[in-house]
C-alpha cells in the first residue's frame, strides 16, 4: 500500500471549488473536465481492508474508512447530468451526491411523508374502540351469568325441598316396614322354636347342600356324603308336612316385607344422596376451591325422568309398602303351629352324614397332599428348563460373533485381494467351511431351544392344571371340613329333636 499524501491547503481547495463553479454551464463538459483534474490531482487512494461479497470503493487522502455493511451506492447523475429527488430515484439509483461533507438521503417530502406514516393514529384509535367494546361485552356476560345463576340457587333450593318433604315421609314408611319386618320375624322364629326339630336338620342339611353344590367342577361327583345328606332332606321333608305350608306362607311373606323394605331403604338412600347433592350445590358459588371444568357434564343423564313421574314414584313406592306391611299385619294373627316329633330318627340320619362327610375329608386331604408334591416336582422342573433355555439363549448369541468374524474374513478376501491374488487357496476354503460349521451349530442349538420351550410350555400348563385342581380340592376342603363341619356342630341333639 501506498503512503498517504499530505492534506490539501485552503488555498488549493478554493481554487478547485471556484474551477468546478465556472464549468456549470456545460455540465457534461463539466464532468469529464473534472475527471481529468482529478486524475491529474488526487493524491494516491487508500484500499480499505477488502470484504468477501462487499464493493470495494477507493478512498481519498483525509478521509476515514466507511465501513462495507453502511456502504452508499455509487451515484450516478440521469440522462439531463442533474441529479433528482424523484420517486424514481429507488429504482433508477439516482440520488444526491454523497461527498465528505454531508450523507443526506432523503429530500425534505420524503422525511414529511415518513413522520405522517410513523405518527398515524389508525391503530391508536381501532385499539380504543375495542377496549370499549370488549369491556362493555364482560360486563354484559358477567351480569348475564350473575342473574342466571341466581335463578338456579332459587331453583335448587326449591328443588332440596320437595326431595326433603319425601324423604321424611319415606323415612317414615322405612320406620314402619322395618318394624314390621321385626315383628314377623320374631313369630316366626317362635313357629320355628316349636318346630325346631324339624326346621333346624332342615336348613343344615339344605345349606351343606348348597354349599357342596359350589365346589369346581372337578370335586362336582355323587359322593358318600351328597347322597346322606339328600337321605337327611328327604326325612326331614316327611315329618314336616303338617307345617309346610304355615311357614312356606310366612317365609314367602317375610321375604316381601324384605324386599319391599329394601325398595324403600334404596329409596331413602337415593334421596338422601339427592338432598346431599343438591345441598352442597347451593352451598357451591364462583370463588369455591372445589369447582373443576366437568366435560360431558351438560347433558341429562342414562336413566333422567320427567318431575310428574318422579312424584308418581315416589307416591307409589310409599304406598306399596304400606300394601306389604299391611297385609303382613294381617297374616301374623292367623299363624298357627303344629309340632311333630322325630328326633331320634333325624339325630341317626345326621350321625351318618357326619360319617361320611368325615370320610370325604379324609380322601381329599390326601389326595391334596399328593397334588401339592407333584407340583413342587414341576415348579423345579420348569426353573431348570428356564435356565437351559437361557443358556441356549446365550450360546446362540455367542455364535454370532464367531459368524461375524468368519464372514468378514471372507469378505476382506473377496473385495481387497488385487487380480492374481485373489485364488482359491486353503485359509478361504477353511474360512467357509468355518461359516457352515456355525450355521449348522446355530441351527442344532435352535432346535434344542425349540424342544425346550416346547417342554416348558407343556410343563405350565401341568402346573396350571395342578394348581387348578389344588385350588378345587381346598374350596372342597373348606366346604366339607370348615363350613358344613360348623354348621353340623350346631345341629340339635336327640333330646332337643324330641322336644326336651
Amino acid at each position: 500500500m501506498s503512503t498517504p499524501s499530505p492534506p490539501k491547503d485552503c488555498a488549493q481547495l478554493c481554487m478547485e471549488i471556484g474551477a468546478f463553479k465556472k464549468s456549470d454551464k456545460d455540465p457534461q463538459k463539466n464532468i469529464e473536465e473534472n475527471n481529468e483534474r482529478n486524475a491529474n490531482v488526487l493524491p494516491p487512494t487508500i484500499q480499505p481492508p477488502s470484504t468477501p461479497g462487499a464493493p470495494n470503493y477507493p478512498l481519498h487522502e483525509g478521509l476515514q474508512p466507511v465501513p462495507t455493511e453502511e456502504h452508499l451506492p455509487q451515484l450516478r447523475p440521469g440522462p439531463d447530468g442533474a441529479v433528482d429527488w424523484t420517486p424514481l430515484g429507488d429504482l433508477t439509483g439516482t440520488r444526491p451526491r454523497v461527498s465528505k461533507y454531508s450523507t443526506s438521503r432523503y429530500s425534505l417530502s420524503e422525511w414529511k411523508a415518513h413522520n405522517d406514516s410513523v405518527l398515524d393514529p389508525t391503530t391508536i384509535v381501532e385499539s380504543n374502540i375495542i377496549d370499549y367494546n370488549a369491556k362493555t361485552a364482560m360486563m354484559e356476560a358477567f351480569g348475564t351469568i350473575d342473574k342466571q345463576q341466581n335463578e338456579n340457587n332459587k331453583r335448587l333450593k326449591q328443588k332440596a325441598k320437595d326431595i326433603f318433604r319425601w324423604k321424611v315421609e319415606v323415612e317414615r314408611s322405612v320406620k314402619a316396614i322395618t318394624e314390621e319386618v321385626q315383628l314377623l320375624e320374631a313369630e316366626r322364629q317362635r313357629l320355628k322354636g316349636a318346630a325346631r326339630v324339624l326346621m333346624l336338620p332342615e336348613s343344615i342339611s339344605k345349606e351343606c347342600l348348597d354349599l357342596r353344590s359350589n365346589r369346581a367342577i372337578p370335586d362336582l361327583v355323587s359322593d358318600l356324603a351328597e347322597q346322606e345328606l339328600i337321605k337327611e332332606m328327604n326325612l326331614v321333608t316327611d315329618v314336616r308336612d303338617t307345617l309346610e305350608r304355615t311357614l312356606k306362607t310366612i317365609e314367602e311373606q317375610l321375604q316381601i316385607n324384605k324386599a319391599a323394605k329394601q325398595k324403600i331403604e334404596y329409596d331413602f338412600c337415593d334421596k338422601q344422596m339427592a338432598y346431599n347433592t343438591e345441598v352442597t350445590n347451593i352451598g357451591l358459588n364462583t370463588k369455591s376451591p372445589t369447582i373443576l371444568f366437568r366435560p360431558g357434564a351438560t347433558r341429562f343423564g342414562d336413566f333422567t325422568a320427567s318431575v310428574e313421574y318422579w312424584e308418581f314414584f315416589c307416591r307409589e313406592t310409599i304406598q306399596d309398602v304400606e300394601t306389604v306391611r299391611q297385609r303382613s299385619i294381617d297374616l301374623r294373627g292367623s299363624l298357627n303351629a303344629i309340632l311333630i316329633n322325630n328326633g331320634r330318627k333325624l339325630r341317626t340320619q345326621a350321625d351318618k352324614t357326619d360319617i361320611a362327610i368325615a370320610e370325604t375329608v379324609a380322601i381329599t386331604t390326601e389326595l391334596l397332599t399328593k397334588l401339592d408334591k407333584t407340583l413342587r416336582n414341576t415348579l423345579q422342573r420348569i426353573a431348570d428348563m428356564e435356565s437351559l433355555i437361557d443358556n441356549l439363549k446365550a450360546s446362540v448369541r455367542k455364535m454370532d460373533a464367531a459368524m461375524k468374524l468368519a464372514q468378514t474374513r471372507l469378505d476382506n478376501r473377496n473385495n481387497w485381494r488385487p487380480h492374481g491374488e485373489a485364488v482359491r487357496d486353503q485359509p478361504h476354503v477353511g474360512l467357509i467351511e468355518e461359516v457352515k460349521k456355525i450355521h449348522g451349530t446355530v441351527t442344532s442349538l435352535l432346535g434344542q431351544l425349540k424342544n425346550a420351550e416346547r417342554v416348558r410350555t407343556e410343563l405350565m400348563n401341568k402346573r396350571t392344571e395342578l394348581e387348578n385342581d389344588i385350588a378345587s380340592k381346598k374350596k372342597t376342603l373348606n366346604i366339607d371340613r370348615d363350613r358344613c363341619g360348623v354348621i353340623r356342630s350346631h345341629y340339635p341333639s336327640a333330646l332337643e329333636l324330641a322336644g326336651y
